[in-house]
């Protein structure tokens, strides 16, 4: 298994306010939802792996999109790339899942509008992105917290680097997965900055009885 690494830009940023402590504050290891993809940029905060909305204000349009004009999707937190559970819709093929291609304050389309048909607002409806592994067969959801963090400064490599504790995902009563890969993020300060993503180059499953584990972990600053 071939790992990449990427940082969020919101990490970077955070660590230039002071927003973030790398080796003082408490930062979670959490698995991501199969066929998930990482963007730095709109992965900015927990908020956009969760992003909830539930409103009477939202519909789906003649072109399939969802609309909603209360304008909620992006302070809900949703970005392209969610996958999106739907309900509430009174048309049972709208209360379904979907993945988001774009995004705006009022406006979602979708990759694949098969199944979704036309509806007027006037529903409770609920959209809730939720793109970490559920909680199952020894995996918990919000993941597990790093420990034996440390920060050093590499003048060798002219950069300093945030190192930790082994990283073991167990799987027990049942498999783990498929996963795409893990997300590290804040989880001290309100906003849980999203650190960056471990992409597992396919996406993996952990047998039961078996654990799936990251070593040699460095957050690197250069």
């Amino acid at each position: 298994m071939a790992i990449t690494a990427t940082a969020s830009n919101r990490a970077k940023y955070a660590l230039a306010r002071k927003m973030i402590d790398l080796s003082a504050d408490s930062i979670r290891a959490i698995l991501m939802r199969q066929g998930f993809v990482f963007n730095k940029d709109d992965h900015a905060t927990r908020l956009n792996l969760k992003g909830y909305i539930s409103a009477m204000t939202l519909l789906v349009n003649a072109s399939l999109q969802i609309l909603d004009s209360g304008n909620g999707f992006l302070t809900a937190g949703l970005v392209p790339g969610n996958k999106i559970t739907m309900s509430g819709w009174t048309n049972g093929g709208n209360n379904t899942s979907k993945i988001i291609q774009t995004v705006a304050a009022g406006a979602i389309t979708v990759t694949d509008t098969t199944g979704l048909v036309e509806e007027l607002a006037g529903n409770l409806v609920t959209v809730q992105a939720d793109d970490e592994l559920p909680t199952g067969n020894g995996y918990s959801e919000n993941g597990i917290l790093l420990t034996g963090q440390s920060v050093t400064e590499d003048d060798a490599n002219d950069r300093a680097q945030m190192s930790c504790n082994n990283i073991d995902f167990s799987a027990s009563g049942g498999s783990v997965g498929p996963t795409a890969g893990a997300i590290l993020y804040d989880d001290t300060v309100t906003e849980k900055t999203i650190i960056g993503y471990f992409d597992f180059g396919g996406d993996q499953t952990i047998a039961d009885g078996n654990k799936l584990r990251l070593q040699n972990v460095r957050v690197r600053i250069s």
